[in-house]
């Protein structure tokens, strides 16, 4: 008798090959897209600080004009990208129960994808 695999046995092996390396592709496929999602998280949140202590335009250009920028497509992009700013200030009532406390304001920095919140608090 001749010793050897049989072709169920050939066939099991690539299956399991083939699931194996599917799983493998599927983890690294994950990791590139979180990675792409933490990476533009980022970049928006440092636009949306330059709002945050400017508040003089959604261009984020004309906030950073008096840095003298001489790069062109550093430029072409700061143009390009619009954030948007919404102010809410919170209500007096609400804030007699903290003595301290003059004002909040919650502002809000948004785009197509992403959103940024924060809380401007005056104190007495």
């Amino acid at each position: 008798m001749k010793k050897g695999f049989t072709l169920i046995e050939i066939m099991v092996a690539v299956v399991i090959v083939m699931i194996a390396t599917f799983s493998v592709l599927n983890l690294s496929s994950n990791t590139k897209y979180l990675f792409n999602l933490i990476t533009k998280n980022n970049e928006f949140s440092l636009k949306a600080s330059i709002l945050v202590n400017e508040k003089k335009s959604s261009n984020l250009y004309e906030n950073l004009i008096d840095f003298n920028i001489t790069n062109d497509d550093i430029i072409h992009t700061l143009k390009k990208e619009k954030l948007y700013v919404k102010i809410i200030q919170d209500s007096k009532e609400e804030l007699k129960e903290f003595s301290l406390l003059k004002e909040i304001k919650k502002i809000k920095i948004y785009n197509k994808t992403n959103q940024l919140t924060v809380y401007e608090v005056d104190i007495k």
